[in-house]
C-alpha cells in the first residue's frame, strides 16, 4: 500500500499591491524672463459631491531648462479643497521650461497664467496636464484594448 506524502509546491504571489495615492502634473511651459511672470495654482480636489475621500499633501514642484540647476520647490501642505499658488519670478526666478509638479494626493490639478507684467499688453492661459506615472499599469493586451488598473 502506498502511502500519500503531501508537499507544498506553491509559490509565493503578492495578492494585493498598495501604493501612494498621487497625481502627476505637467505644465509644459512656464517663463519669467523678458518682461513675462507664469501664475501657477494647483488645486486639490479630492473634496466633491459624489463622496470621494478627502485627502491632504504636499506637491513638489520640479523645473526643467535643461541646466538641471533649478531646485525643486515643495508646496508644503495643501488641504482638501483648497488652492496652492506662486509666480514662476517667486520658485524659480529666471526661469524658462516646463514645471511638473508631482502631488501627494489624488484629484490636483493645474493651471497656468503666462502674461506681461501687470498683465497690460499680453496674457493666456492653460489647464497642466495630468501625466499617467505609473499608477495605471498597461496589459499585455494588443493595441487598441482596454488599459489594465
Amino acid at each position: 500500500m502506498t502511502i500519500p506524502r503531501f508537499a507544498d509546491t506553491s509559490t509565493a504571489r503578492s495578492a494585493l499591491a498598495i501604493g501612494i495615492c498621487q497625481t502627476l502634473l505637467l505644465f509644459p511651459f512656464v517663463t519669467n524672463v523678458s518682461g513675462f511672470d507664469t501664475g501657477i495654482a494647483i488645486a486639490n480636489t479630492s473634496t466633491d459631491p459624489v463622496g470621494t475621500a478627502a485627502q491632504n499633501g504636499a506637491c513638489v514642484l520640479s523645473w526643467y531648462d535643461g541646466t538641471g540647476k533649478t531646485p525643486n520647490v515643495n508646496s508644503g501642505n495643501i488641504a482638501t479643497g483648497t488652492v496652492y499658488t506662486t509666480l514662476a519670478s517667486t520658485s524659480a526666478p529666471g526661469f524658462t521650461g516646463y514645471m511638473m509638479a508631482l502631488c501627494n494626493f489624488q484629484y490636483a490639478h493645474g493651471f497656468a497664467f503666462i502674461s506681461d507684467i501687470g498683465a497690460r499688453n499680453l496674457a493666456m492661459g492653460y489647464l497642466a496636464l495630468v501625466v499617467n506615472n505609473g499608477a495605471v499599469t498597461r496589459s499585455n493586451a494588443p493595441a487598441g484594448e482596454a488599459l489594465g488598473h
